[in-house]
């Protein structure tokens, strides 16, 4: 396994995670309101990496969810790295652009 380190903003999430008491929302999670996290998106990559689960909700409306951390999710919180598979992601194909 390759271990990759966490970027910071991802890492603030998830130790907001670790330190609240029951699972936060995702609206909680948008620590800063950048224009990266009005979406929510952000949340999915998290769920889809495999940092974070859901509790309550669905990726359709991702700020109403309610997210806790997996255990791969704990150690990223904790040492702010994590190891993922090692299985190369294919590459996405190049856009052409309009003229």
């Amino acid at each position: 396994m390759a271990v990759f380190p966490i970027p910071h903003h991802h890492w603030q999430i998830l130790r907001a995670v670790k330190r609240s008491r029951k699972p936060p929302t995702g609206r909680e999670l948008r620590l800063s309101p950048t224009r990266n996290t009005k979406d929510g998106t952000f949340l999915n990559g998290l769920v889809q990496a495999g940092l974070l689960t859901r509790v309550t909700g669905t990726d359709k409306e991702p700020f109403v969810a309610t997210y806790s951390l997996t255990e791969l999710g704990q150690h990223a919180a904790e040492y702010g790295e994590c190891d993922f598979p090692s299985t190369p992601t294919p590459p996405t194909p190049p856009t052409k652009r309009a003229k």
